[in-house]
């Protein structure tokens, strides 16, 4: 294997465009984590309810979690209330 020099820049930034980079920032990698965070909440189902739940996710011509189908319920809930 050959060995190369690493290649010459043929554009130098100006001390401008480097000042201005450097003033841009950007967010802490935490932040974005921290919003993505979810909450693990435990949900206790009347056994008809349940059963109405299964017969509904069954009957779909596609299968969806059980999961999903809650999430979704939720989010038109909340919808609705807004």
């Amino acid at each position: 294997m050959a060995i190369a020099r690493k290649p010459k820049s043929k554009t130098q930034a100006s001390e401008v465009q480097i000042a201005t980079l450097i003033d841009k920032g950007g967010s802490a990698a935490r932040q974005e984590v921290a919003a993505q965070e979810n909450l693990a909440v435990a949900l206790r189902i009347p056994g008809p309810l349940a059963e109405r739940l299964t017969r509904v996710l069954q009957g779909n011509v596609t299968r969806m979690p059980r999961h999903t189908w809650i999430l979704e319920a939720i989010v038109e809930k909340l919808d609705r209330e807004a």
